[in-house]
């Protein structure tokens, strides 16, 4: 109880001694408080120049040591991204992640290559493309990679391969332009539905995404999400060879990263509203549908929650919702064939780089030729 009472004694002399700071502006008290509050402004203000001056230096050095592989191509006032590889039709044409660029195909683009055209692409905002100010719906997107590979030179057919968040955008591009898609690889793709299937199970998880979206640039413009090493600490190990883990990890730390994956989380969102609708038929169109067996093997994922001190029965669930919302995306089309990569997590091109470079060339070999 003593103890208690010295807090309690301590708690109240700064409150007395603030409450000095209501007399007069001549006061003595009053004019050391001001100061306090002078050089407390005075040091966040200098700490937060000295985090935007780093932040945007080190952005400059990136891009100085980590140029483009690809071209620049003008689309609708802005400079976008374009990375292909390879010859012959159709042409494959990868769509990336959530906040992903080019690079997270490595370990494919070139294997596909060699018997195809293969061509990667950042979406505005992410990776080398010019970023813009709001969020782009799925639609937009559509338009974009329609206009980039025509300003490009790439003619169509196509074949749309999508990971995650990608697989949303490449069935708006079939939507939009069927007549230029020859077909679709999903690769573990977003379901239009899933943070709403999701949502009982995962509540923290979107309230994260919420507090994300509040505050990942502001922190990315002052160097903060730099200094910790929070993009760097994404996947560790990596499955990338160690140039291209620098390469990716120095053009994700950027300003104008962040502020893109804020507004694709805040489209992301939209999923939670139960009037969300599902997914659009794909009618007869080729589809294959590659998904991450360690996130569904029930066997894995047990194990690994357990391990990790998680919740075994919430992290199950989830499994069966993912495993469910996989399926739905296979009957998309009446043309489909479904495949769950073993030993395999969310990046299967990575994780399994052979088994899925044999996946889509299969699956490309199998469809009707297209005059």
């Amino acid at each position: 109880m003593a103890l208690f009472r010295g807090l309690e004694d301590r708690k109240l002399k700064p409150s007395n001694r603030l409450g000095h700071c209501s007399h007069g502006m001549n006061h003595p008290t009053f004019r050391r408080c001001l100061r306090y509050c002078f050089f407390g402004s005075a040091i966040v203000s200098l700490t937060a120049l000295a985090g935007a001056v780093y932040q945007t230096g080190t952005t400059v050095a990136d891009l100085a040591a980590f140029p483009p592989p690809g071209q620049m191509i003008a689309v609708n006032g802005l400079n976008l991204h374009l990375y292909c590889l390879g010859s012959g039709s159709p042409t494959l044409i990868l769509e990336a992640g959530l906040g992903e660029n080019v690079l997270s195909w490595y370990p494919v683009h070139a294997k596909l290559a060699q018997t195809m055209r293969v061509c990667a692409y950042d979406r505005p905002g992410l990776g080398w493309s010019d970023p813009v100010d709001a969020a782009i719906q799925p639609e937009e997107v559509a338009e974009n990679l329609k206009a980039l590979l025509h300003n490009g030179g790439i003619a169509p057919p196509f074949v749309l391969i999508g990971h995650s968040r990608g697989g949303i955008y490449v069935r708006a591009f079939y939507h939009r332009f069927p007549e230029q898609t020859q077909g679709i690889v999903l690769v573990d793709s977003t379901h239009e539905q899933s943070p709403m299937h999701q949502y009982p199970y995962a509540v923290w998880d979107y309230r994260k995404q919420a507090l994300q979206i509040a505050i990942a640039e502001p922190l990315s413009r002052l160097g903060i999400v730099r200094l910790l090493g929070i993009v760097d600490a994404d996947r560790r190990p990596s499955p990338l060879p160690a140039e291209i883990l620098a390469a990716k990890t120095a053009i994700q730390n950027r300003t104008d990263t962040a502020h893109a994956v804020v507004n694709e989380i805040a489209e992301m969102r939209q999923g939670l509203d139960p009037a969300t609708p599902p997914p659009g038929s794909l009618g007869n169109l080729p589809l294959l549908v590659l998904t991450a067996g360690n996130l569904v093997d029930l066997a894995i994922v047990e194990r690994e929650a357990a391990r990790a001190g998680k919740d075994v029965e919430v992290d199950k669930a989830l499994a069966e919702i993912q495993q469910a919302d996989q399926d739905d995306l296979a009957r998309l089309s009446s043309h489909s064939r479904h495949i769950v990569v073993g030993n395999s997590g969310h990046f299967i091109m990575q994780d399994q780089a052979d088994a899925f470079a044999a996946a889509v060339r299969g699956f490309v070999l199998d469809m009707p030729m297209v005059n």
